[in-house]
């Protein structure tokens, strides 16, 4: 658990220290750091309904070709083995695990970057749409290039990248279209469905 502690530490500060860098360096007098890179709280509750929506819709388009990639036997559980928590069941160390892994060194660091850094600036400069594409698109490559570079599986790789990379789109229209530019809800949703995930990973 202290790896996995220190871990999610290391990750969240790069990210966190990254992003104050590049704000102090072109942003600093705009505003303040927080407002920047979105963390606070949605002004409404409008959000609140489509996140539930976006929350059905991206379990189904990522666990569903998952289901099916499993059935055909394109991977194997091998391949989403992750040795802190795969197969251990379920205790008070594991379920603090998960927790660590899916809403520190996963959601809060990935929104952080993706959806905050990197999303709102590339939308600020040159658009909603091109700023989400973008961000969209390289949310999805770490979660598909593996299967391309360590397992050949380039079906499964581009695959996973499309539908992570809808995800990542669905999550950054949720916060800047309904949530008032705020990271909390993809925050909350990212952390769910990792939180289902790697639970799944404890009890198989």
């Amino acid at each position: 658990m202290n790896d996995v502690l220190m871990s999610a530490i290391i990750q969240l500060s790069f990210v966190l220290i990254l992003s104050w860098v590049f704000y102090f360096m072109f942003y600093r007098k705009d505003t303040n750091f927080f407002n920047w890179i979105g963390l606070y709280l949605p002004k409404n509750r409008s959000w609140i309904k489509s996140s539930i929506l976006v929350l059905v819709v991206s379990l189904l388009i990522m666990v569903g070709p998952l289901i099916l990639f499993q059935y055909l036997g394109y991977i194997t559980s091998e391949m989403l083995y992750d040795k802190t928590i795969s197969g251990q069941g379920i205790s008070v160390n594991i379920i603090i695990i998960i927790l660590l892994k899916a809403l520190i060194q996963t959601s809060l660091s990935e929104e952080i970057l993706f959806r905050g850094l990197i999303g709102k600036r590339i939308a600020n400069k040159f658009g909603y749409l091109v700023g989400n594409v973008i961000q969209a698109l390289l949310f999805g490559l770490p979660h598909g290039l593996p299967f391309i570079i360590v397992y050949k599986k380039y079906v499964v790789g581009v695959t996973l990248i499309i539908t992570s990379g809808i995800v990542g789109y669905l999550q950054f229209w949720l916060n800047e279209k309904r949530a008032d530019g705020s990271l909390v809800p993809s925050i909350l949703l990212h952390g769910i469905m990792n939180v289902m995930s790697f639970t799944s990973k404890a009890i198989r």
